[in-house]
């Protein structure tokens, strides 16, 4: 396939055909990706007739090649979360300009980090190239006529937290940002409506919890297996969150930490009427525009029953609490540093 007939075409799947790692291209050219996640955006484009009879498949050494024939913009901003924090809130805000990509917990990304490398059908630097690529062929314009694009962003999905050091290494000129979330909160957040990732066996035997069987884990009480989980993916964000190279926030300092700390951190900066669509989505709920944003931990801490307490406690607050002293030493040594010249 020669470099004409890719512009316009976006790689909207990755998988493993049995022998090697294929991308499924769609004819999108610069249709814009507003919905909070990427798969939402993706789906009325891709129910299109066009769409539905006229696909591509190609080896990734297709995308590689592509890539280095017409690159893209790299991302600027990589968002890590521990879920249930207000992480959409970024890419939505950012994507409220038009010369703006906001690239929000897309699969393809989840299966190079998840599938490709555990399975070993990519190196990790193969896994990179392979992330650079990808994100390259959405990060262009393929039509003259559309706004310019002049930055990207992507969001992981909170359980590839542990993958963050070969993201950043991806793109290091980005900015990492980390954000958190007091635990309990977040427990209760998924036992009112528990992520698809914290059921048993949902991504097959290699995820879950190590030591324990599929069965173990599936008649274990639901509360404890997403206390669990939610523990390794904290753990994950202690370890890997250093706020010496990045910036980790809390859900307590939202929204106004995205304007006032990640934006002024950003090479580029929105327009004034971008910067008007931005403050106006941030007054609001990230996934559920309608409503207002509101700090709501108070009242998921009220719903909050003693086991809740306890297992948030055992398996989730140690870690954000070693992240939170971590970044207290942090920022007392700036200060003191500051106070020192």
């Amino acid at each position: 396939m020669d470099a004409l007939t890719l512009q316009g075409w976006r790689p909207v799947r990755l998988y493993w055909d049995g022998a090697q790692v294929m991308v499924d291209w769609a004819r999108l050219g610069d249709a814009p990706l507003r919905a909070p996640f990427y798969q939402e955006s993706l789906k009325p484009l891709l129910s299109t007739p066009f769409n539905q009879a006229f696909r591509r498949q190609t080896p990734l050494n297709t995308l590689l090649a592509w890539h280095a024939q017409s690159p893209g913009i790299a991302p600027c901003l990589l968002v890590f979360h521990v879920s249930r924090c207000g992480s959409t809130l970024f890419p939505q805000a950012l994507a409220q300009s038009a010369h703006h990509l906001a690239m929000s917990e897309p699969p393809p990304v989840d299966f190079l980090l998840r599938e490709a490398l555990v399975n070993g059908w990519l190196s990790p630097t193969q896994a990179i190239a392979a992330l650079r690529a990808w994100m390259s062929a959405w990060a262009q314009r393929s039509d003259a006529a559309s706004p310019a694009l002049q930055s990207a962003s992507l969001k992981i999905d909170a359980w590839n937290t542990d993958q963050a050091p070969l993201l950043m290494q991806a793109w290091p000129q980005a900015l990492p940002v980390f954000l958190t979330r007091e635990p309990l909160a977040v427990l209760v957040s998924q036992m009112q409506e528990r992520a698809f990732y914290l059921v048993p066996g949902a991504f097959g035997p290699s995820f879950g919890l190590p030591g324990l069987s599929l069965l173990e884990q599936a008649t274990m009480p639901p509360e404890q297996y997403c206390a669990r989980m939610l523990g390794r993916i904290y753990a994950d964000m202690a370890r890997v969150a250093d706020p010496a190279q990045a910036l980790v926030l809390d859900h307590a300092q939202l929204p106004e930490a995205i304007e006032q700390l990640v934006l002024p951190r950003l090479a580029w900066q929105p327009d004034a009427p971008a910067m008007r669509a931005l403050r106006e989505r941030l007054s609001r709920h990230g996934k559920r525009p309608h409503e207002p944003f509101a700090q709501d931990t108070n009242d998921k801490h009220a719903k909050a029953n003693a086991a809740l307490r306890a297992l948030a406690e055992q398996w989730m607050a140690p870690h954000y609490q070693q992240l939170r002293a971590r970044c207290e030493a942090h920022d007392r040594a700036e200060t003191l540093t500051e106070a020192a010249i």
